[in-house]
């Protein structure tokens, strides 16, 4: 086939995950509305493990069915990039309904817990890596960001008290659950279809011939990551801030976790998950840089001076630019030739 019936595919196939994405955060909004689930607990890691599927499959399907570990980073953390800067949407879109609401401070923790797996993803790749420090094919840091990970979870409140919401679904818990398996079973599938025909698009033979890591962040880190952008927009609309923040840091932290899944599954995939090159470079730098950033816009929103004042919208709009431009300024340096020796 020709590079644009290929990537006419994938377009349809991310149209496939996005609309599977949206049924299965309908149904863990319906659990927030019948159970007693915190909301710590649906959005940070039910809802950010639902929306994460994505990555997950895709990444174990780049290591174990095409062998092509660059594919895997890139995709990873290429989805974390682009999940944060959803932000830089979200904060030109919904700038006064954010001056009516709240956010926890729980969010502080999870930033926390993202920044620590990012340090441990550079260690991973420019120093053990770098400098040979792996036990064969797998890299040690690996183990320390599932630790990370376990700890995090730990941490998440399970259950709450919640004040009475209107519930106007005729649906049993059961039957949330059973339709909410159905659609992670068909988001699983379309993710592997999304990964083989990624690698096609990609590629020198079929496609157009980008790097595997640029590919991988452009191609399978914005297709997995529309979830997110979906599930925020709707969240913000609604004014339920914390749990479209848990949503996304959420997804980063499980994002992160899925690189050491697929480093255990990397055997028989060429070259190290792990790898250093000018790419996953900026790719690494840019979503530390992002994670930043939008740390400082929480402070700022938590804080008494934020009103629904023109000095405020104009440091909103600001971080939001930053944002968008940092994402911006990747993808153009990373498909320039741009190169650090290393």
């Amino acid at each position: 086939m020709t590079p644009f019936l290929w990537l006419l595919i994938y377009f349809v196939l991310a149209a496939v995950v996005v609309f599977l994405a949206i049924k299965l955060s309908n149904y863990v909004d319906l659990l927030d509305k019948k159970t007693k689930l915190s909301g710590a607990l649906l959005g940070g890691i039910l809802l950010a493990a639902v929306t994460s599927l994505p990555e997950l499959f895709t990444s174990l399907t780049g290591t174990i069915a095409l062998g092509n570990n660059k594919l895997v980073l890139g995709n990873i953390m290429g989805s974390d990039f682009f999940d944060i800067v959803i932000f830089g949407v979200v904060y030109f879109l919904f700038f006064k309904k954010m001056t009516e609401g709240k956010i926890g401070k729980q969010h502080y923790y999870t930033i926390f817990f993202t920044g620590l797996m990012i340090i441990a993803v550079s260690l991973a790749a420019f120093v053990f890596d770098k400098f040979g420090l792996t036990l064969g094919y797998y890299n040690p840091m690996s183990l320390v960001i599932i630790l990370i990970y376990v700890i995090s979870v730990l941490k998440t409140p399970k259950t709450e008290e919640k004040e009475k919401e209107e519930d106007t679904s005729k649906l049993t818990v059961k039957q949330i659950w059973i339709l909410f398996t159905i659609c992670s079973v068909l988001l699983i599938a379309a993710s592997i279809f999304v990964t083989l025909v990624t690698d096609k698009v990609v590629s020198e033979e079929y496609g157009y011939g980008f790097g595997a890591t640029f590919g991988g962040s452009l191609f399978l880190g914005v297709a997995t990551s529309l979830p997110e952008v979906t599930a925020t927009i709707a969240l913000f609309k609604k004014k339920n801030f914390d749990a479209a923040y848990g949503d996304i840091f959420g997804s980063c932290v499980f994002n992160i976790i899925i690189l050491s899944i697929a480093d255990a599954l990397s055997f028989k995939a060429s070259g190290t998950l792990f790898h250093y090159d000018t790419q996953s470079f900026m790719l690494i730098l840019g979503t530390a840089f992002a994670l930043i950033i939008s740390l400082i816009s929480i402070i700022y929103i938590r804080s008494p001076k934020f009103k629904n004042d023109g000095k405020s919208r104009i440091f909103l709009y600001s971080i939001a630019t930053i944002l968008i431009a940092s994402y911006i300024a990747y993808l153009v340096l990373s498909n320039s030739g741009f190169q650090i020796g290393f």
